[in-house]
């Protein structure tokens, strides 16, 4: 019994002393607190972890669950960290342009784990980075790369290889799962245009397979990896391996090769020709997540949202289809989408556009961040420096105030919307000085798709549209089940 004993009283002490430090802590933080109130908050009951384990269970409902307990401005106390979450949106000017919050201090530590950037190279590149993204997908430049990526885009499409055919009624059927079709073919197009043609294996399917299984491990745990040691995640750490071994030889490659001028350089050129070498691999890795891990997630819940509506489905096509009805004459086609991208909106589409902005809206981020360097009062409320400042797009975009009935799927919301501008409570690609820097190039590679498939293809939702997986905060939103779809090649194709 005596070792027991030891234990049970070890334990004691352990959460005696954990209490003593943490109301000396309290003491000693409101003491150096200017005066006014902090907003209510949230500590839960275990040492350390605070709520933690009632937010794991399902963080995107339970944030929202606190704000109609707790009002417009709370904090949560999770695993250490103070997290204080605006949810009004005539606050949200704090969070995107006060001098008082800093993105780069909220993600550097994330950065690091993720794909093992040093705190110093991180803040060293970050800027150079974003702002090199930014210049490469501007506006101005989307002409020369959207010619070459629709042209991808058809090709993989044409070639889907479904893993069973079904033959009815004299016409074959591929019996398919959506997502992959949706990744397998964006993947293939997306990466030959940003990170040069057959760079990444898309030639050889043995090869792109293995890559595809490796990244999408990478990406499907993400946010895990970015909080949690990779002890813990082992298949995760794997992938990681495995994917800076393969951007280690790539970039050694590039490196020696990248042309001097600029506008001949494709976008991972431009970005190992402003980082620092030692840290091209792991830059290339998250340039490599960020050009496929949101975009292409959006495309398979539009085209989910657009199947499972026929009105919208039917109102699609009779504008898709006359911009699509000179296919055969390729070089025709290539031209006339070449004016439509450098019009960027294509704006001889613009349903298709409302259908992405609406699936976006729908399917946002549960969070992004800020780090409170200054203290400030909002609302009446002083939140101080160190917080974690949290702003969540997903429900701010179903605040009914500014989207009426907001669970519905109803593109025709965007009918009023101004070119290369959203309202300013539409907040999916952030805001200020490190907003999204390839929204555009987003938004182009998305409509294109989205015109593509439903002009090729005839599509049944077989289980209908996944509801959304209520464990995940980064990122676009995740389908807590498989999209099993029968599809039909339309005679418009």
């Amino acid at each position: 019994m005596f070792p027991w004993f030891l234990l049970a009283t070890t334990l004691v002490v352990i959460i005696c002393i954990y209490y003593v430090i943490n109301t000396i802590t309290k003491k000693v933080y409101k003491q150096n607190t200017p005066k006014g109130a902090l907003p209510p908050i949230y500590s839960g009951w275990m040492p350390w972890l605070g709520c933690g384990l009632e937010f794991g269970k399902s963080p995107l409902t339970f944030i929202e669950l606190m704000r109609q307990k707790y009002g417009p401005v709370y904090t949560l106390k999770v695993a250490g960290e103070r997290m204080t979450f605006l949810t009004d949106p005539e606050d949200f000017h704090i969070f995107f342009r006060s001098v008082n919050v800093d993105f780069q201090k909220a993600v550097q530590n994330a950065v690091q784990n993720v794909a093992s950037v040093t705190e110093h190279a991180f803040f060293r590149n970050h800027t150079k980075i974003h702002d090199t993204v930014k210049g490469r997908l501007a506006v101005s430049r989307l002409p020369a790369i959207g010619q070459d990526l629709f042209s991808e885009m058809k090709g993989h499409l044409l070639m889907i290889n479904a893993p069973k055919m079904l033959k009815s009624g004299g016409e074959s059927k591929i019996s398919a799962e959506l997502s992959q079709v949706v990744r397998s073919t964006m993947y293939k197009a997306v990466m030959n245009n940003l990170f040069g043609a057959e760079l990444l294996r898309t030639g050889h399917e043995e090869k792109f397979k293995e890559l595809e299984k490796y990244f999408v491990t990478f990406d499907d745990q993400f946010e895990y990896g970015a909080r949690l040691p990779g002890i813990f995640l082992r298949e995760w750490s794997t992938s990681k391996k495995w994917l800076l071994d393969l951007f280690r030889s790539i970039t050694a490659k590039c490196l020696k090769n990248i042309p001097e001028d600029a506008a001949k350089q494709n976008l991972l050129q431009s970005l190992l020709s402003v980082v620092d070498a030692e840290y091209a691999p792991n830059w290339a890795l998250l340039l490599l997540w960020a050009s496929l891990a949101n975009a292409i997630p959006i495309t398979f819940w539009t085209l989910c949202l657009i199947y499972s509506h026929p009105e919208v489905l039917a109102k699609l096509r009779t504008e898709v289809e006359p911009v699509m009805k000179d296919l055969k004459n390729i070089v025709f086609f290539l031209n006339l989408f070449f004016r439509l991208v450098s019009d960027v909106t294509l704006g001889q589409m613009p349903y298709t556009r409302q259908c992405i902005l609406e699936a976006i809206r729908l399917r946002s981020p549960g969070i992004i961040t800020r780090r409170v360097v200054q203290e400030f009062t909002v609302k009446g409320f002083n939140v101080p420096a160190g917080d974690l400042l949290m702003v969540s797009p997903f429900w701010a975009h179903r605040n009914p105030k500014h989207f009426p009935e907001p669970d519905k799927f109803e593109p025709e919301r965007w009918d009023s919307l101004d070119k290369n501008s959203f309202p300013d409570e539409f907040i999916a690609f952030g805001g200020g000085r490190y907003q999204c820097p390839g929204r555009w190039f987003a938004l182009m590679e998305m409509q294109m798709y989205v015109s593509l498939f439903v002009n090729m293809f005839n599509c049944e939702l077989l289980q209908g549209v996944p509801d959304v997986c209520p464990l995940h905060l980064v990122g676009t939103q995740q389908p807590v089940h498989s999209c099993p779809v029968v599809l039909t090649r339309r005679n418009a194709s």
